[in-house]
């Protein structure tokens, strides 16, 4: 099958329409915000950024102690300002409802010049609302039910999930089941030896595309074996940014699906890079909780590894995915001029 081909096949394949979600009421918010970060929060902060009348960024940290609440006002504070948000929702989930308040309060407080749409306290399946007047909130909490608010089956219709919690999202990126680490490094040792004849850059690149695209076109193509090539293939850095820099704003999430499951399926030993470009892709595609999930377990498989550090900085500075474009062009620029020197 042609690259042109396997592209039309892609572009065929069904997608959730574009939807607008409108958020106007606290519960309409708690409905969307586990679609933003990715999964249910639980003692944690959330902060949502609003321009323009539409989202642009959703945060979410652990909940801090209550000494670091000065630390946290500063860093929304500085992300308000890099996203330029006209205004702010700030979310506490917690099981301890008087630490959470007194945080809520002093954030508050330290974002005075900021416009609060709302700020809730959430916990024990209820929110109380701290923003509004005391007349419009019970003293008991407004229940919420967010498995059958219309906002979530939005969400869902959207293409948009929810994974439980946490712990959830991390198990995507762990790797295969410590039992079968020594099946898999055996056959990555036999596919190895079979690489010979792609052991220069244009051969290999050319196996890279081919598996990719076959696997984009159709997911039921990429096995075991495939997942453990393109492993070894991309331990290559031109091989990988490669890999990298065919990912787009249009096929994100396709990417996400792909090198989620070569992670899902490759041993530590070449989990790095893997893990690094579905973390480009995350961060690409809007998924910045799987991204930051990617770097953590980048950070203890393989901490030296030089990509991972671009990945934390995308992180920690939460720079918009609309950046993309411009790395993007900056690497496929580099990667001729290194195709050039070959050739020439």
């Amino acid at each position: 099958m042609t690259s042109s081909k396997k592209s039309a096949r892609r572009r065929r394949r069904w997608r959730p329409p574009q939807t607008r979600l409108k958020v106007r009421h606290p519960d309409e918010l708690l409905a969307i915000i586990p679609y933003l970060v990715g999964f249910h929060p639980a003692e944690s902060v959330v902060a949502v950024f609003v321009r323009s009348g539409g989202i642009v960024l959703t945060a979410r940290v652990d909940l801090p102690p209550e000494v670091a609440t000065d630390e946290l006002a500063e860093r929304i504070a500085a992300l308000a300002e890099q996203q330029k948000a006209q205004a702010l929702a700030l979310v506490a989930y917690s099981q301890a409802s008087l630490p959470a308040n007194r945080m809520l309060t002093r954030l508050m407080d330290r974002l005075s010049s900021h416009e609060l749409t709302d700020v809730l306290y959430v916990g024990h399946g209820r929110w109380w609302s701290l923003s509004c007047a005391e007349e419009c909130c019970p003293l008991t909490g407004t229940p919420y039910d967010l498995s059958s608010h219309p906002v979530s089956a939005a969400a869902v219709v959207a293409g948009l999930n929810a994974r439980a919690d946490r712990r959830e999202l991390e198990a995507t990126v762990s790797g295969p089941p410590e039992t079968e680490l020594p099946r898999l490094d055996a056959l990555a040792a036999t596919l190895f030896t079979e690489l010979g004849p792609f052991d220069n850059r244009t051969a290999a690149a050319r196996l890279m595309i081919s598996i990719v695209d076959d696997g984009m076109a159709d997911p039921g193509a990429l096995d075991e074996r495939n997942c453990l090539l393109l492993g070894l293939l991309v331990t290559d850095f031109h091989i990988r940014d490669l890999a990298w820099s065919r990912i787009s704003h249009a096929e994100a999430e396709d990417h996400v699906q792909l090198w989620g499951r070569v992670v899902a399926r490759v041993p530590p030993l070449l989990a790095a890079a893997p893990l690094c470009l579905l973390g480009m892709a995350a961060w690409v595609s809007g998924a910045g909780a799987l991204l930051n999930c990617c770097c953590e377990r980048l950070s203890r498989v393989n901490p030296a590894y030089s990509m991972g550090g671009l990945l934390a900085t995308i992180s920690e500075q939460a720079i918009p995915p609309s950046f993309w474009h411009q790395i993007r062009d900056e690497m496929q620029a580099e990667l001729g001029a290194q195709a050039a020197l070959q050739t020439g």
